[in-house]
């Protein structure tokens, strides 16, 4: 069975809940109608635009969801005009591609390799030859190989060719920085299981005030409809369908303990320390980083298997001894392995991993 309390999640989102989380989701039932709880998702919306200061012309809604729902009500509500540049260097970033095509938003996408950051210079020759384009779409961390993407700079192209930046933060919004203003930020979807350490079930949209008073003559979807959420949230903090009422009771204990704990500055410090703990103990063994350590967000890092090991037996020890490390996606399934330091982990957590790591791999250089 491993260690007496849960397993520890290592997975990019859900993560490990605290108590006082956990216990918030035992509220007493409600009806998503009454006053209380619309008192409740109108607080959330507004300290949601907290996180960083920069979003103080921004209003959320909130959605029952899970973080692609919130990608999709942001890209089928907002994206309405104009040809849309989508930057694809990862799964995430072909999940947005994907969603422009279903909508069937004209758009152009521009593929990076995944062993390598983005390229500024192929990017602005694309906006300059195609001025067609007035938005465009970027994951922040993508999570396929723990790359934290350049947001400042791409956004400072975005802010020099008027074009309008629609970001996937999912798996960094409350950890890695946002600069709004700088980055011509139009919309920011995200949810709240992964770095505000909610439970899985809801997630969010944050737009500038510009876009919620440009609402379309007709709506794009019915459920993901992100204008009638924002009317109806702004009037009453009701939503046009039922909203998971337990689970928001716990993000705004997940928010208060966000908070108290410093920010999203106090959050980027706290996994970075975790995760370089990790890495250090990984590369004296031998265990090599996907990419540069310099180019991984705070939130996740990527390992390459050893030659000649399997991801399932080094996943199988790690649960059996009560930790939960994740698999490479698509191409990379067979050679990584992912470890995310998000959620409730202690320091005496990461020490134990530390130690099954050492355990594991020396065992395979016997």
């Amino acid at each position: 069975m491993g260690n007496a309390r849960n397993n520890i999640l290592l997975n990019p989102g859900p993560v490990n809940l605290s108590q006082a989380v956990k216990q918030a989701m035992m509220h007493e039932d409600v009806c998503h109608r009454e006053i209380e709880f619309g008192e409740l998702v109108q607080s959330i919306n507004e300290r949601l635009t907290k996180i960083y200061p920069s979003l103080d012309k921004f209003k959320a809604v909130l959605l029952s969801c899970s973080g692609t729902g919130a990608v999709e009500a942001m890209i089928s509500s907002f994206i309405n005009q104009g040809k849309t540049l989508a930057i694809s260097n990862g799964v995430y970033g072909q999940r947005m591609e994907k969603i422009l095509n279903i909508y069937k938003k004209p758009y152009e996408v521009i593929e990076f390799d995944l062993d390598h950051e983005i390229d500024l210079a192929r990017l602005e020759d694309q906006l300059k030859s195609d001025r067609e384009i007035s938005n465009m779409t970027l994951v922040h961390h993508e999570t396929t190989t723990g790359r934290l993407n350049s947001l400042n700079s791409i956004g400072q192209l975005c802010k020099d060719y008027d074009v309008k930046l629609f970001l996937d933060a999912v798996s960094s919004f409350g950890a890695e920085d946002i600069q709004a203003n700088a980055i011509n930020l139009a919309a920011v979807a995200a949810s709240a299981n992964k770095c505000l350490h909610g439970a899985p079930g809801a997630s969010f949209v944050i737009a500038h005030q510009d876009l919620w008073n440009d609402e379309p003559d007709q709506a794009g979807s019915v459920y993901f409809d992100l204008y009638s959420y924002y009317k109806l949230q702004q009037d009453q903090g009701f939503s046009p369908f039922t909203q998971a009422t337990h689970v928001l009771h716990a993000f705004d204990v997940a928010l208060d303990e966000f908070f108290h704990q410093g920010g999203w500055d106090s959050r980027n410090a706290e996994y970075s320390e975790k995760a370089s703990r990790i890495m250090r103990t990984l590369s004296k063994l031998g265990i090599e980083p996907l990419i540069k350590a310099e180019d991984f967000s705070c939130v996740l890092h990527s390992y390459l298997l050893p030659k000649d090991h399997s991801y399932d037996d080094l996943h199988r020890f790690m649960k059996k001894n009560g930790f939960i490390i994740y698999q490479g996606q698509g191409d990379l399934s067979d050679r990584i392995f992912r470890i995310s330091t998000m959620g409730e982990i202690s320091t005496s957590d990461v020490t134990r991993l530390c130690d099954l790591f050492i355990k594991y791999f020396d065992n395979l250089n016997d």
